[in-house]
């Protein structure tokens, strides 16, 4: 239960600035072949922003039941700032992918959010957590930043 209020928590984190900030997102930025290629998961699917609970994010990214995996939220470069200092977001730094960039949340162990700025962008990739194998996030934070990786040359 504490992993679930945890998980509605920092979603809500983002929810601002994904309803009145301005969306620069892009289908081409990650694919669900993107995604399946790096996660070893099969039957992926994009799904629209609002298209079910939870979709909030530019990208959102669903197994075949619809049970949500990845979500994406891309934004002004001043949001970067924004995410790192809100309240239990900011874990820890990492350095070597984009001009910065920070692992999260910082409350629990668990950390299913990778944020980072390149250029004038800033992105969150958010994975959702698994609740049907033990309550752990469907991607690891290595995962997180293969997929950071993947996004910041298409931005």
């Amino acid at each position: 239960m504490y992993k679930r209020i945890m998980l509605i928590l920092s979603l809500a984190l983002f929810a601002y600035p994904l309803i009145y900030g301005c969306s620069t997102a892009s289908e081409d930025l990650l694919t669900a072949d993107d995604l399946e290629k790096v996660t070893g998961l099969h039957g992926l699917k994009l799904v629209q922003r609002d298209s079910q609970m939870g979709a909030g994010g530019d990208l959102n990214f669903a197994l075949e039941d619809n049970t949500l995996v990845l979500m994406v939220a891309i934004q002004d470069s001043s949001m970067y700032k924004q995410w790192k200092g809100e309240d239990g977001l900011f874990h820890t730094s990492v350095s070597g992918i984009g001009d910065e960039a920070f692992e999260g949340p910082n409350f629990g162990e668990l950390r299913y959010i990778f944020v980072f700025r390149k250029g004038d962008k800033a992105v969150s990739v958010t994975s959702f957590i698994n609740m049907k194998a033990g309550g752990n996030p469907f991607l690891s934070q290595e995962q997180l930043r293969e997929l950071a990786k993947i996004i910041i040359p298409r931005l």
